[in-house]
């Protein structure tokens, strides 16, 4: 009898044009659409990997980010094993918004581990937007790492994805 594949839920949380379905789309297909559209709910992907001889699946819910969205996309919470929260790393705000979604998370799924990523690095010029160690010491709020990663140029997607891989093994497998 064949052994099954560890299926894991992950979501990936944020405001809207953050770049979720981008950075889901660079890991999955190795693609970027320079006019991504926007999620209307939630977009579905997988991957299926090996990580230290053990087979898993990722089921990525790429969750709308805009408001009107936010009732619905609670409800995609319940049953994740891993949080990747994205914010945009030209756009303050969006780090900052990132407490009410990872609050609203633990409400649905307090065991639920987490990785906050910094995306669009491609785009930050100077000094100009949130800094990496903003990113960290925010994360560190809630007991996560925090990494930067571009969805266009694909710099630190697959590292990022094999680091949760490999947290969702430790703990599960």
């Amino acid at each position: 009898m064949a052994l099954q594949k560890k299926i894991f839920k992950t979501i990936l949380i944020g405001e809207g044009g953050v770049g979720k379905t981008s950075i889901t789309l660079r890991y999955t297909e190795d693609k970027f659409g320079q006019d991504m559209r926007m999620t209307i709910g939630v977009n579905l992907a997988t991957k299926h990997l090996n990580v230290n001889g053990k087979d898993l699946t990722l089921i990525m819910w790429d969750l709308g980010g805009q408001p009107r969205f936010y009732d619905v996309v609670s409800d995609y919470f319940n049953g994740a094993k891993f949080a990747i929260a994205v914010y945009d790393v030209t756009r303050p705000y969006t780090l900052e918004r990132l407490h009410d979604w990872i609050g609203r998370l633990k409400e649905a799924a307090p065991d639920c581990d987490l990785i906050v990523v910094g995306n669009k690095i491609d785009e930050r010029s100077g000094d100009s937007g949130v800094p990496l160690e903003e990113g960290i010491a925010f994360a560190s709020q809630y007991g996560a790492d925090c990494v930067e990663v571009s969805a266009k140029t694909g710099e630190g997607v697959n590292e990022m994805f094999e680091a949760v891989a490999r947290a969702l093994v430790d703990k599960y497998l």
